[in-house]
């Protein structure tokens, strides 16, 4: 699919992964619909992007959802892609892992992108058609210590992005996965449960060479745009 005047929502765009894969996209000509719970910094990055729609929303919160949806056909009549990137980290052994904790994980890594997906299909599918690109992780395909609570998240998600590929392909809706190893971003923090710095720096404080640049994340959303892959795999930046 070609990107430009395209009307594309993406999640968790105020910062992160998000906020570069809305200022790439921007640029190549996108329609962008901007949604994440921060309100403030949302409004800020709109008003950077040329036609840009900020919608404040907590995804975890059906009504949200569907307002981020209805917001955006009020606007733009359509919705070409959907770019589920909102998400959090959790580090953690499976012994002492927070079952409410990772219950609120679930919702917002699993059931929040499922939901979103639900909520944009039909409208896809009417129009003839439309691309969902999940954002997943390395950490979905390998057994890494004090990660698994995350992890079981992404392996959820890639399994339901690849089934719904599957079901999808005759309505010409595309469904992929992007799978980025560790990226220079406060992801890693921004949880009740951070992971540890050495993931992402040496002893010095600087970064260590397998962590990708948060750049190189949003233009891999954009080639999978472009070219419909099932599966993307960034293990260096």
């Amino acid at each position: 699919m070609e990107i430009a005047d395209r009307v594309i929502i993406i999640t968790g765009a105020s910062s992160g992964i998000g906020q570069h894969t809305a200022t790439h996209l921007a640029a190549l000509g996108a329609r962008l619909v901007l949604a994440a719970r921060d309100a403030e910094a949302l409004t800020m990055l709109a008003k950077e992007l040329p036609g840009a729609l900020a919608v404040p929303t907590d995804v975890t919160k059906p009504d949200e959802a569907v307002r981020l949806v209805e917001e955006t056909l009020a606007r733009f009549g359509r919705i070409d892609v959907l770019v589920n990137n909102a998400g959090r980290a959790m580090a953690k052994p499976v012994e002492h892992i927070d079952l409410d904790e990772y219950r609120q994980l679930w919702d917002l890594n699993v059931i929040a992108p499922l939901r979103l997906m639900q909520l944009v299909i039909p409208g896809m599918r009417e129009s003839g058609g439309g691309q969902i690109v999940n954002i997943s992780s390395q950490a979905s395909t390998k057994y890494i210590p004090f990660i698994a609570g995350y992890a079981s998240t992404k392996f959820a998600l890639n399994n339901l992005s690849l089934t719904a590929r599957e079901e999808l392909a005759k309505d010409a809706i595309t469904v992929s996965i992007v799978k980025p190893g560790i990226v220079d971003t406060d992801f890693g923090k921004n949880t009740p449960s951070p992971e540890p710095d050495a993931l992402r720096l040496a002893p010095d404080g600087t970064l260590l060479p397998h962590v990708i640049a948060p750049a190189a994340v949003a233009a891999a959303v954009a080639d999978v745009i472009r070219s419909g892959e099932a599966e993307l795999d960034l293990v260096e930046g």
